[in-house]
């Protein structure tokens, strides 16, 4: 019964009504008011901080593996009589295996 009635010229008005009320209507401009003051410092300050923030967390995203500084291992031995003693660099050097990066795991 619905198909009988698309091509029917009551159908096809109804259906050019429809269209042009949502165009008029999708057409008329918004009543416009006026944004306060506070309200774009607000928004400013928001846009601000997140700009801070974005920076702040690629900075440290970037410089995360340099937080530590130097990397150097320094054994330290104990013993109950003579109290605690730092073992020099070079033997300890000698004594800690390389720790590999992940570029140096990596193929060409």
């Amino acid at each position: 019964m619905m198909l009988g009635m698309i091509h029917t010229t009551p159908f096809r008005l109804v259906a050019l009504l429809l269209a042009a009320v949502l165009l008029v209507v999708a057409g008329t401009p918004g009543k416009a008011e006026a944004i306060d003051a506070l309200t774009i410092v607000a928004i400013a300050g928001l846009v601000v901080a997140g700009i801070v923030l974005i920076a702040y967390l690629v900075v440290a995203n970037v410089e995360g593996g340099r937080a530590g500084g130097d990397s150097r291992v320094v054994w330290v031995a104990c013993a109950a009589a003579d109290g605690c003693a730092t073992i020099p660099a070079e033997p300890a050097a000698a004594l800690v295996q390389p720790v590999l990066d992940a570029a140096d795991l990596q193929g060409p």
